[in-house]
This record gives C-alpha cells, sequence and structure tokens, in this order.
C-alpha cells in the first residue's frame, strides 16, 4: 500500500532502534476521535500506532525534531513483512517524506 497526500497527521515517537545512514527508526501514532467525552467534556480519543522507518527526505528530516513532535505524512508506503519459520507478520510505515504540522512550525 502506498500513499502520496498530506491527510495524515501522526506524533513521532522515538525509539531504540539501530539506525543507520540510510534508514532511521521510530514510531508514529494517529490520534482517532472516539465519538464520546470525557467527564471534562473534552474529546476521548485512542491511538494507532505503527512502528516505522523514515528513509530519503524523511530520514534527513527526522533527527532534527524533538520527541513527540506533531507531522504530517506527504508520502509513505504500509509495509507488512511475513516470517514464515515464525508464523508472524512485523507490519511498519516506509515514510519517505513529511513535514511539521502548523501548530509545530511556528
Amino acid at each position: 500500500m502506498y500513499s502520496k497526500s498530506e491527510n495524515r497527521v501522526n506524533y513521532f515517537l522515538d525509539t531504540d532502534g539501530k539506525h543507520t545512514d540510510k534508514v532511521y527508526y521510530g514510531r508514529v501514532s494517529e490520534p482517532i476521535k472516539t465519538g464520546e467525552k470525557t467527564d471534562e467534556g473534552k474529546d476521548k480519543y485512542e491511538y494507532e500506532t505503527w512502528n516505522a522507518r523514515f528513509v530519503g527526505k524523511a530520514r534527513s528530516k527526522i533527527e532534527s525534531i524533538a520527541d513527540k513532535t506533531r507531522i504530517t505524512l506527504t508520502e509513505w508506503s504500509a509495509r507488512n513483512n511475513y516470517n514464515k519459520e515464525a508464523k508472524k507478520n512485523y507490519p511498519y510505515l516506509m515514510i519517505m517524506d513529511f513535514n511539521l504540522t502548523d501548530a509545530e512550525s511556528k
């Protein structure tokens, strides 16, 4: 699955991956409104979190932003590797480019 659009707003969460010159490992999490409210009247959210590999333009940008910075994915691909021996899937997003959201870029 591949997407090149500016409609995905996510958070970057750093992990202790073994970064290389070409790949930076991390996590992204997308807040999704549940339609419910808290006792204080605020919206409740669920979070969809993915392992992420930042490559290309995204690799050169990612080290200069802080943990938990809000970003907008502009070019990314969903991957789901399968290991036959372990009978296990390893889904991740390969992120080729992103922008800081308006709130973060001010």
